[in-house]
C-alpha cells in the first residue's frame, strides 16, 4: 500500500461546545491551504471535510509554478520532492499528422524564487500530501479537523 492510499488521521472531533475563529469548509487544495495559512497566523481553525482522505479526483495532475511558492511555504515541497513525480518545463502542442510545438515555460517567473516550473504527480498523492500538511499545522495550532 502506498503512502497516499493510507486513512490520514485527524485526531478526535472537538466537543459540541467548541469555539473557533475560522471554519473552512471543504479539505481540497483551496480549503486545506486556507485552513493552514489561517492557523499559522494564529486562527483556531475547524476544518470540515465530507469525504475521508485519501480521495482520488480526476484533474490535469500539474501543480504549477504560481502555485509552487504556496506549496513551499506550506512544507510540502519536500514532499513533493520525495515521492515519485515529473518536472514541467514546457508545453507540447501535437497534431493528427505527428507534428509537434514544444513552448518552454518561461523561466523568469520561478527561477529567481529558486523554484522549478511546475511538477506532474497523480492528484491522489497531491492531495494527500496537502491535506496531511494542513492537518497537522490546524492541530498543532488547537484547532480541530473533521472527515467523513
Amino acid at each position: 500500500m502506498e503512502q497516499w492510499e493510507q486513512p490520514i488521521d485527524t485526531g478526535v472531533v472537538p466537543d459540541a461546545g467548541s469555539s473557533f475563529d475560522v471554519i473552512v469548509v471543504g479539505g481540497g487544495p483551496g480549503g486545506s491551504a486556507a485552513a493552514a495559512y489561517n492557523a499559522m497566523n494564529g486562527c483556531r481553525v475547524l476544518l470540515l471535510e465530507k469525504g475521508i482522505w485519501p480521495r482520488d479526483k480526476p484533474c490535469g495532475d500539474a501543480v504549477g509554478g504560481k502555485s509552487l511558492s504556496h506549496v513551499e511555504e506550506l512544507g510540502v515541497l519536500p514532499m513533493i520532492e520525495a515521492t515519485p513525480h515529473y518536472v514541467v518545463d514546457s508545453i507540447v502542442f501535437g497534431s493528427s499528422n505527428n507534428s509537434e510545438i514544444r513552448v518552454m515555460l518561461p523561466k523568469e517567473t520561478y527561477e529567481a524564487k529558486g523554484l522549478l516550473s511546475g511538477y506532474a504527480l497523480p492528484r491522489i498523492q497531491f492531495d494527500y500530501m496537502l491535506f496531511k500538511r494542513a492537518t497537522e499545522i490546524v492541530l498543532e495550532a488547537g484547532g480541530a479537523v473533521i472527515q467523513g
